[in-house]
């Protein structure tokens, strides 16, 4: 699939030499599809009510909204091992958590309430909801007894309502005045360089996991997917991450160690892609990241407002 991927590449940076953005047909095939579903999974209103009581509830002093606050578009720019990674439109990715170990949202939340919450079984959960009524009432009321995978299910419908739309959404849906003449020159950058080879799809990124300095290695202490599996074929392996907000939640990379856009742009276009970047490659690329971040509120249905971190103009 990558060989097809940069097959179109190719093509895209002949297409695109002094033009604002790359030929509609290459959006469609590089961009058009959701990484994972357009719609959300259906739930019900009492399930989703459930989820989000969940997330805000401290057990063991904590909870999931401490650490990913809805109004920052779920992150807090800090660093809690990794650098907290933003949930805002996290339904749309195949692939969760930072090393990209799941491919099972529930999966995933199962293994954050073990580690973070200390829930790690239905037994603990029981427990936890047995002290908090309205966790109680929220769990009859959606037709299911306190577990560890219930709980997990809830949460993701809660996370399903995160929803956002942005001006990147209506480019990739025909409408060519959505990006400005700067932010379509740095789409073509984006594919010209090489960056849609791993960041494709409607949501740039969160389907694949690749090797962090496949061109140039990267220093890092964390040894990635590695740590979780013991497997040295998984040292260095991380998530490619979604793109769609990656504008407003810094700091950047796993560890939180880059201070800028264009400074994570810089690195991983010489880490990633072996490319000494110059300043107005940079820049576009940088104008680009922050039309697709230039979110709005999601109309979809079943999902409520999520109010996005940033906003920025054309």
């Amino acid at each position: 699939m990558r060989w097809f991927i940069r097959a179109f590449v190719g093509g895209i940076a002949l297409a695109a030499c002094g033009l604002p953005g790359p030929d509609r047909a290459h959006v469609d095939v590089l961009f058009g599809l959701d990484g994972n579903r357009l719609v959300p999974a259906a739930s019900t209103a009492a399930q989703r009510e459930l989820g989000r009581l969940l997330f805000g509830t401290p057990s063991g002093g904590s909870s999931c909204a401490q650490c990913h606050p809805r109004s920052q578009l779920g992150q807090d720019g800090r660093v809690h091992g990794r650098d907290t990674p933003a949930l805002a439109d996290v339904t749309r990715q195949v692939l969760f958590g930072r090393d990209g170990r799941e491919r099972d949202l529930s999966a995933f939340v199962q293994r954050e309430f073990a580690q973070r919450l200390g829930l790690a079984d239905d037994v603990a959960v029981a427990a936890w909801v047995a002290q908090n009524p309205p966790l109680q009432a929220a769990f009859a009321a959606a037709g299911s007894g306190p577990s560890l995978a219930a709980a997990a299910q809830a949460v993701g419908a809660h996370l399903a309502t995160w929803r956002t739309e942005s001006r990147w959404d209506r480019y990739v849906d025909g409408d060519d005045e959505a990006l400005s003449r700067l932010e379509g020159h740095g789409l073509a950058k984006f594919v010209e360089v090489g960056c849609a080879a791993c960041h494709g799809g409607r949501s740039l990124g969160g389907v694949s996991a690749h090797v962090l300095g496949a061109a140039v290695p990267f220093p890092s202490t964390d040894p990635g997917r590695e740590l979780a599996t013991g497997e040295a074929s998984d040292r260095n392996v991380w998530k490619a991450p979604m793109l769609r907000h990656a504008a407003g939640t810094g700091p950047w990379l796993h560890d939180g160690s880059v201070a800028s856009l264009e400074q994570a742009v810089r690195l991983m276009g010489k880490h990633e892609l072996g490319k000494e970047l110059d300043d107005a490659e940079v820049a576009a690329i940088a104008a680009f990241l922050r039309a697709v971040a230039d979110a709005e509120p999601t109309t979809h249905a079943a999902a409520a407002v999520l109010q996005p971190g940033v906003q920025h103009g054309r």
